[in-house]
């Protein structure tokens, strides 16, 4: 890493912005460019400096680095093959459901996934509805404060429809709210899923969502990453990757294909 995009980097790590530095230097500078041509600053370690005194700044740069393209139920083959597996596999069957979604982004990714194992709880008979979890991760605070929020443009209810014939939500005056029932399943926290140490789930997880975020990480960062994922999951529990994704950057991965296709895997014992 080239020692001005690593200033910046180090100065974000001290503003509360960490795990940067496992991502790769060309997706960094591009966006680090963006804010940098936004305030005017000519160089990195002007940017840098600027950085120690702004703290709107820091939240502005992390929004900026960790923007991902996301939606309700994006690439719906994908999730019309998750629901048949979960089906498959009789998840929740136990009385408990624990889905982590990694990298949540704005929040569509978590709320699909509530409205998806509520209507799989409803046709199942498992498990109760209130014991249905979805933990939601993402470091960037300004998307996290949308996710939270719920609310989004019209035709998100459009896309859901997709998948939920009968979705819960409303769209009321200029926008979608997702409704009670999944607000009741999904909960967001702050986190550098990069980290030494990831603050573990409250019960194992049955199902871990880590879509897109490995293809803007070096080899080093995908392997923590994989690897929180991996400890996170039960023995059993399915992993989902993104359509480019892989296992590579995690040697002796505990995990079996069951659709390579959509990259969803079982981990093992």
């Amino acid at each position: 890493m080239s020692e001005g995009v690593a200033t910046v980097i180090r100065q974000l790590a001290k503003s509360g912005g960490g795990g940067f530095e496992w991502y790769k230097e060309s997706c960094l500078l591009r966006r680090i460019e963006v804010r940098m041509r936004a305030r005017g600053v000519g160089t990195l370690i002007a940017y840098a400096g600027l950085l120690a005194g702004d703290p709107e700044e820091v939240d502005r740069l992390l929004h900026t680095l960790s923007v991902r393209v996301t939606g309700f139920f994006r690439n719906p083959d994908t999730w019309l093959r998750l629901r048949e597996v979960i089906v498959e596999a009789e998840l929740g069957r136990e009385g408990t459901l624990t889905v982590w979604s990694m990298g949540c982004a704005t929040g569509e990714e978590p709320w699909s996934l509530a409205m998806l194992l509520l209507e799989h709880a409803a046709r199942a008979g498992y498990p109760p509805a209130g014991s249905i979890r979805v933990v939601a991760s993402d470091v960037d605070p300004i998307a996290l404060d949308t996710a939270r929020a719920g609310v989004y443009a019209k035709p998100a209810a459009d896309a859901i429809k997709q998948l939920i014939a009968d979705p819960p939500g409303r769209c009321d005056g200029g926008g979608f709210d997702v409704g009670k029932a999944p607000r009741e399943v999904v909960s967001f926290r702050r986190d550098d899923l990069t980290a030494d140490t990831v603050p573990p789930l409250s019960a194992p997880a049955d199902l871990v969502c880590c879509r897109n975020v490995l293809i803007f990480l070096g080899r080093e960062g995908q392997r923590r990453l994989l690897a929180a994922a991996a400890g996170a999951l039960r023995p059993g529990g399915l992993l989902l990757l993104g359509r480019t994704e892989s296992l590579v950057a995690l040697p002796g991965a505990p995990f079996v294909p069951v659709d390579v296709s959509h990259r969803i895997y079982r981990r093992t014992a």
